[in-house]
């Protein structure tokens, strides 16, 4: 059928992926709902033209307790200086034990920590009581009851190296907290002859789906897979003609972060063809960039020298995104695992190089990172670790 509507059948060996979507209507077209087969075979479920409940609501900032803890390395060290000054130290995990090794540990997700406090425990003049804030989520769903458990683990991030222990966290648990997978309704839905299908028979776990985001022109700028389809109501469309409105459950694991979605609407412009795009958004929209980029490498670039425009890597997306764009050019990042710089044991793939990278304005990030650490031990600080990244991968940093 054409491209108007209906179910589109592509040519052999073409992927939705590499083609422009439109259909008849006056609402803007934003998402495709497709589902793959093992044989690659792509099915489109629907067109949406929004989705509401997708972004977290606004978190809110938590006092917690790191009780009997045992800090190391750069959680030691603000520990030492909490009486001096609060020093923040980004984002951190916790794994919360079980003591049935059959049964699954907690994880946490701690963003933006700050120590507020210290003090020596109670039952253990070895530990000390650690005393932060932080917006608190959890991975993969809400967990509402401790498990019978005596040990946390704190890490340097997701994938960062360990930190320090402790016995439990105080105000981890019992709170109400967002759910983890809110609600979804997908406005002004077309649905094609599968989604029609599940519209009638109903399933319970769900179908795994993938969530194919469009720009202006129809492009396909970003595919999000995991994203699960559980039908349960549909009703005509607030936005009228044959559309429908869905609200599923299950969705993505758990809601995009709050702040993502001014990357969103940036992207749906289309693949940026100018730098700096990303410059004018915070750092929560800055990490969410950072997501629809493609990675950098596979050329030959042995002899090249790039330009970096360090005016506006004043945090640490900024910096990957100034990077990403000093070598690639506009809407790429640079292919490397940053969680190397908190302990992540994946390792560093050298460029095909070498490559000459000149840091213009570098004084701008040197003095922006100067306070900030992502390394373990809480040394070198970020700007310094993010250099001899660079250089471990084969580029050679000219501060200018």
């Amino acid at each position: 059928m054409d491209e108007g509507g209906g179910l589109y059948e592509a040519r052999r060996g073409e992927r939705y992926e590499d083609r422009s979507w439109t259909w008849e209507r006056s609402h803007p077209l934003r998402f495709l709902l497709v589902s793959e087969e093992w044989d690659r075979e792509q099915t489109v479920w629907a067109r949406c033209s929004d989705i509401r409940g997708l972004f977290a609501e606004e978190p809110r900032r938590e006092r917690l307790t790191l009780t009997g803890c045992m800090p190391q390395g750069r959680l030691r060290k603000a520990v030492d200086g909490a009486a001096r000054e609060r020093d923040r130290l980004g984002d951190l995990s916790l794994l919360v034990e079980h003591e049935d090794a059959d049964k699954p540990a907690h994880d946490w997700a701690l963003t933006g920590v700050v120590v507020l406090d210290s003090r020596p425990d109670a039952d253990d003049s070895s530990r000390v009581d650690v005393v932060i804030e932080a917006e608190v989520g959890d991975w993969p769903g809400a967990h509402t009851e401790a498990p019978r458990s005596d040990r946390v683990l704190l890490f340097n991030g997701w994938g960062g190296g360990l930190i320090g222990e402790c016995r439990r966290v105080d105000g981890l648990y019992g709170q109400r907290r967002p759910a983890a997978r809110p609600v979804l309704t997908l406005l002004g839905c077309e649905p094609e002859e599968p989604l029609l299908r599940r519209l009638t028979t109903r399933r319970e776990a769900g179908d795994p789906l993938s969530l194919f985001l469009l720009d202006r022109m129809g492009r396909v700028v970003r595919v999000e897979d995991h994203f699960f389809l559980h039908v349960q109501e549909a009703r005509p469309s607030v936005l009228g003609g044959a559309l429908v409105d869905i609200r599923v459950g299950g969705g993505f694991p758990r809601p995009l972060p709050y702040g993502a979605r001014p990357a969103w609407d940036a992207w749906y412009e289309g693949v940026p063809s100018r730098p700096n795009v990303w410059a004018p958004l915070d750092t929560r929209a800055r990490a969410e960039w950072l997501r629809f980029t493609t990675p950098v490498g596979g050329e030959d670039r042995t002899g090249d020298t790039c330009h970096l425009d360090g005016r506006f890597a004043t945090d640490v997306p900024g910096v990957q995104c100034a990077v990403g764009e000093a070598l690639g050019g506009p809407g790429r990042h640079f292919a490397q695992c940053w969680a190397t710089l908190r302990g992540c044991s994946c390792g560093i793939d050298p460029l095909p190089g070498p490559i000459t990278l000149i840091w213009h304005d570098a004084h701008i990030a040197r003095e922006a990172l100067a306070s900030v650490s992502t390394d373990p031990e809480g040394e070198p600080n970020c700007f310094e670790s993010v250099l001899r990244l660079l250089e471990q991968s084969g580029i050679t940093v000219e501060q200018a």
